[in-house]
């Protein structure tokens, strides 16, 4: 998304501070819904970030099909009022829907399970972070044939990552986004204008940085590895980096040598001083000139007459 004044960030401690009993939630009313069943109720857990493997906090929906990333958006120097009490804490959390594939991938793509064909409960397995064994029972992993070789009829399915078919598939999401941002006309820093009928050529230019903008956005649910390869795949160049500059003074040895097999052929002493009289007669004015070429003598000089009187 185009840059904020807010910090984004993944949530990943929910625990109330002291003087903290409550947040600002934006979701879905459809999280909401409750039938009066208390075990159909929307839940907040932990599970294993795909990109920086470290525990973020997402939410199910009452019936376990649709899930969110919880969000915080928040500025500094910035408070809430409710009723009539101040929240010290100025940060909005909002819940964001995510296509559970992203999540199911990095157990996917495991050395230990990528090489043969397993069912999801044997894929989807984290000691560290059990409640992913919720992802089973979201809708939208029916789309993992996308990602992997499939085995088996719909009572029992066995899946086997597939690089090829994922690469094609992460093009595709980078492609519809890129797409969507066009369509939008969201503004993504690019130095390009709007303003004037481009030719194909700055065409496509325009699309390869939106491209990369897109890439960033997907980016950031794939782990290093994958992202990596999605970035090679896509034809993205890589930014080269500046070479490092030397803090010393001393000139390059090729430049040394030029410099000391120059040798002055005449002395410009005296050309400097010719200068600097030319330089002079070119600030007087015109005035000036003129007076210059006036006889003075038998005047007075200016002086003279702020000068004391001889006393008598």
């Amino acid at each position: 998304m185009p840059k904020r004044p807010a910090s984004r960030q993944s949530v990943s401690k929910l625990t109330p501070d002291p003087d903290q009993a409550q947040w600002v939630f934006i979701v879905n009313d459809k999280v909401l819904e409750f039938n009066g069943d208390n075990e159909n109720k929307p839940i907040i857990c932990q599970l294993r970030h795909p990109k920086t493997d470290e525990g973020s906090y997402y939410l199910f929906s009452p019936d376990g099909k649709d899930i969110y990333e919880v969000i915080k958006y928040k500025e500094e120097f910035r408070s809430w009022l409710i009723d009539q009490t101040v929240q010290q804490d100025g940060g909005i959390v909002i819940t964001s829907p995510v296509d559970p594939v992203f999540l199911v991938l990095p157990y996917l793509i495991q050395k230990d399970k990528c090489s043969k064909f397993m069912t999801l409960d044997q894929i989807v397995v984290d000691e560290k972070f059990s409640e992913c064994r919720r992802l089973q029972e979201c809708q939208g992993l029916e789309e993992l044939h996308q990602v992997a070789d499939i085995k088996g009829d719909d009572d029992f399915k066995a899946y086997r990552y597939n690089e090829e078919k994922t690469m094609s598939w992460l093009k595709a999401k980078v492609d519809i986004l890129t797409d969507h941002i066009i369509k939008k006309e969201l503004h993504v820093n690019t130095s390009q204008s709007s303003n004037f009928v481009k030719s194909k050529k700055e065409e496509n230019i325009e699309r390869d940085v939106f491209v990369k903008y897109s890439y960033g956005i997907i980016s950031d649910y794939l782990p290093l590895t994958l992202s990596k390869q999605l970035h090679q795949y896509l034809g993205i160049p890589e930014v080269e980096e500046k070479p490092k500059t030397s803090n010393s003074t001393e000139e390059p040895p090729a430049k040394r040598v030029k410099l000391e097999e120059i040798k002055p052929l005449e002395d410009y002493s005296k050309q400097n001083k010719d200068k600097k009289k030319t330089t002079l007669s070119k600030k007087l004015s015109n005035a000036q000139k003129k007076l210059e070429k006036v006889d003075k003598s038998g005047m007075k000089s200016l002086a003279s007459f702020f000068s004391p009187k001889p006393k008598s």
